[in-house]
């Protein structure tokens, strides 16, 4: 049984002779000439060192010295990558690891953006996860060896007992923050700053003009404030933007990465609109005109203003399953996703394995009657784990594609969003192959 995949590139770039190979279940990768691939091709077959060099001395009339040294050039690359090892075969599975948890902490809102995901038209109850609840789901997570929280809402500075709950947390893991701004002055920005929470400001356009007729008047001004006020107390290097792409914004959003540049902020995430919630009722002013089409020149545009810009901003352009490396922190199981390593709660207490698989389907328990434990070993969250390990070979498309390793399908919750169904590539599929060529093409033509 072979473990790598062979695929040839013709580039036009590159006149030497270079191959990439692929691993045939991980999403490892390396580069070759005719001759490491025609070795690494040999050991594949189980063929031992000394078969080898004698087969290139025969071929090539080369000396015994050159031989053995490209052997064990390429076998010692073949190795450092994951390549010629039985126990890698098999496709990586995940799992299941209570790592982190994202709460919904309250349904309430100063704002009533058109595009809110967790929001229904005329929802008029409010609803609190309680504190107490909160404290013993921080608790088993830090003594599971968990490591941080993401708190969102709703407007999460807006629940009752927030400030107890921020302590809480601050006193065991690390925090990001999802807030729209508005509400941060100088004594909140003091009080997480002392904590070294990590804040993401909701930021939909880069002017008020714009933001405002998203978010309500005056709400830019306010958020732009709250930056100011967590730079003033020391929490510059932790805050990020974050912005939805809708009908409103989309010719806007090149001006967010450049007004982040001009005030400091680090970091700027972009997300794709989730025809969810509010947004689904006001998807004729929000989503109707975007497409793939839209998508696409966003990615170039953010592409080639990145390398304008250079390394002093990080941009999160929201196309997930587009990696060449991956990420230290999942390589054990050589799965990008962080399904399976989180828990998502909802205000009412309901489970799920990703913020963008809230559905009934996909439910996992609820905290009032589930520990995280019970939830994280749920037979859900094991079926859930085992289609994010099958995706890309159960799906037709990917199980015959050169990236499927590398992108896996690519987001499962977007593919649901997007077609209804985990076993379905996401929309970005045809724009990730682009992406991969070009990115390949530019390493072959490299001379190394």
């Amino acid at each position: 049984m072979s473990f790598f995949a062979y695929s040839p590139f013709e580039t036009r770039e590159a006149e030497q002779n270079a191959q990439i190979l692929f691993h045939a279940s991980r999403s490892a990768w390396i580069k070759l000439n005719d001759t490491g691939l025609e070795i690494a091709r040999h050991l594949d077959q189980g063929e031992s060192v000394q078969d080898v060099v004698l087969h290139l001395r025969k071929k090539y009339g080369i000396t015994h010295e050159i031989a053995r040294g490209d052997v064990i050039q390429v076998r010692d690359e073949l190795a450092r990558n994951g390549f010629l090892q039985p126990e890698h075969i098999s496709r990586p599975f995940r799992s299941p690891t209570l790592n982190s948890l994202f709460l919904h902490l309250t349904n309430r809102c100063n704002l009533s953006c058109p595009h809110c995901y967790t929001s229904k038209p005329g929802q008029a109850f409010t609803q609190d996860l309680p504190s107490a609840l909160v404290s013993r789901m921080i608790d088993e997570l830090a003594d599971h060896g968990g490591t941080g929280v993401t708190l969102s809402g709703g407007e999460p500075l807006l629940h009752p007992e927030i400030k107890g709950i921020l302590r809480h947390i601050a006193s065991r893991l690390d925090i990001r923050l999802l807030t729209n701004g508005t509400l941060i002055d100088r004594e909140w920005a003091e009080f997480l700053s002392d904590r070294g929470i990590y804040v993401q400001i909701s930021v939909d356009g880069s002017c008020s003009e714009i933001h405002d007729r998203i978010r309500g008047k005056g709400s830019f001004r306010k958020a732009i404030d709250g930056v100011e006020h967590l730079q003033g107390a020391g929490l510059g290097d932790r805050i990020n933007f974050s912005t939805t792409l809708m009908n409103q914004n989309i010719d806007d959003l090149t001006e967010i990465i450049t007004l982040a540049q001009r005030l400091g902020v680090p970091l700027v995430r972009f997300l794709p609109l989730r025809r969810k919630g509010t947004a689904q009722s006001t998807w004729q002013t929000t989503g109707s005109d975007l497409g793939i089409k839209s998508y696409t020149r966003f990615y170039d545009d953010t592409h080639s203003l990145q390398t304008i810009i250079g390394t002093n901003i990080e941009i999160s352009c929201g196309l997930s399953g587009f990696l060449l490396k991956m990420p230290e922190e999942f390589e054990k199981d050589d799965i990008w996703c962080p399904v399976g390593r989180r828990v998502v709660v909802d205000f009412n207490g309901d489970a799920y394995p990703c913020v963008l698989m809230m559905e009934d389907e996909f439910r996992l328990g609820n905290v009032f009657h589930n520990s995280l434990e019970e939830i994280i070993q749920s037979d859900a969250m094991a079926g859930v784990c085992r289609a994010l390990s099958e995706r890309r070979q159960k799906i037709e498309k990917c199980a015959v594609c050169t990236w499927r390793n590398l992108c896996q399908a690519g987001c499962m919750g977007q593919a649901l969003d997007n077609k209804g169904t985990v076993w379905d590539t996401d929309d970005f599929c045809d724009y990730r192959k682009r992406a991969y060529k070009e990115a390949f093409d530019k390493i072959l033509a490299i001379d190394d």
